[in-house]
């Protein structure tokens, strides 16, 4: 797949890559906000609403058919999910792990909230369908590995970028 074009009733997309795959998303909600509604989760403060604009030209009209949420904690995107109501507008959330990626909740605690966060996706994806967009953590980990593992062995189909390599350089002192 090289371009992400619409949603499928019933399925939603996990979208993996770089920090860089905003733009993507961006222009994927610009694209279906020109058809119909479309509901945005922003869960790593991502959402570029001007960029957005600039997508569909200024034309308000499409402008007001999204509806942008934003999560600042892995509880909020639990709640808001479990909140949202099913509907014929595709949903779309921008960095989902962004916020399970925070180390003073405990990984238990993470993990558990993270799979109530997959039964409301699957719940949400049955009308109107979705994509999900997941970012790597700043900091690697291993338990940042299962919670990207747990959330892709759920999608029902995966879009990935390729990750740049790291660039190791070591510090110097002078």
């Amino acid at each position: 797949m090289n371009e992400l074009t619409e949603t499928h009733p019933g399925s939603w997309i996990l979208v993996a890559g770089p920090r860089t795959i905003r733009k993507t998303m961006s222009t994927f909600v610009a694209r279906l906000a020109e058809r119909g509604p479309v509901r945005v989760l922003d869960c790593g403060n991502q959402f570029n609403a001007y960029y957005v604009a600039r997508q569909v030209r200024g034309h308000f009209d499409v402008l007001q058919r999204i509806s942008v949420s934003r999560a600042f904690t892995c509880y909020q995107v639990v709640a808001t999910l479990e909140k949202a109501t099913c509907g014929q507008a595709p949903f779309i959330m921008l960095d989902l792990l962004s916020t399970f990626y925070d180390e003073n909740v405990n990984f238990a605690e993470r993990r558990r909230l993270l799979e109530r966060c997959i039964s409301q996706i699957t719940r949400l994806s049955t009308q109107s369908g979705g994509a999900i967009s997941i970012h790597p953590p700043a900091i690697v980990s291993l338990e940042a590995e299962q919670l990207f593992a747990i959330l892709s062995d759920a999608a029902p189909e995966l879009w990935s970028q390729e990750l740049p390599a790291p660039i190791f350089q070591p510090w110097r002192l002078f």
